[in-house]
């Protein structure tokens, strides 16, 4: 059975993965690196910096990042190194509506105006 390692603070991770292979919850910050001397797979967070002085000469095949940014993975080492890799792009979209509408609505109320009286401007980087 493959061991996939997972950052404890990655809810559902047991439950989505337990059926792929063994998984086992580690810190992300640091992450214990002699777990990974026998460890297939490896899904992290933001705080988890993944690059050649990580995962060299580890068994690891593959690496995913429960992020929508990458910025903390080496992605062109892992390319050289036949490591599959995915990230989670839009993951959070609905919170960051949810988030910003909210924002919008309490400074409404705060300054005293209507929504429907202001013109917004939406920048997105993809």
């Amino acid at each position: 059975m493959v061991k996939i390692l997972v950052d404890e603070n990655m809810p559902y991770a047991r439950e989505l993965f337990s059926r792929t292979g063994d998984v086992v919850a580690v810190p992300g910050r640091p992450l214990p690196v002699a777990e990974l001397a026998d460890a297939d797979g490896l899904m992290v967070r933001s705080v988890t910096q993944v690059n050649e002085a990580l995962l060299a000469g580890k068994p690891v095949k593959f690496v995913g990042t429960a992020t929508a940014g990458t910025d903390h993975i080496d992605e062109t080492w892992l390319q050289q190194a036949g490591i599959a890799f995915s990230a989670a792009p839009g993951c959070n979209a609905i919170a960051v509506v949810e988030y910003v509408f909210s924002a919008l609505l309490l400074l409404a109320e705060r300054d005293g105006f209507q929504l429907r009286d202001r013109t917004v401007g939406i920048v997105g980087v993809r």
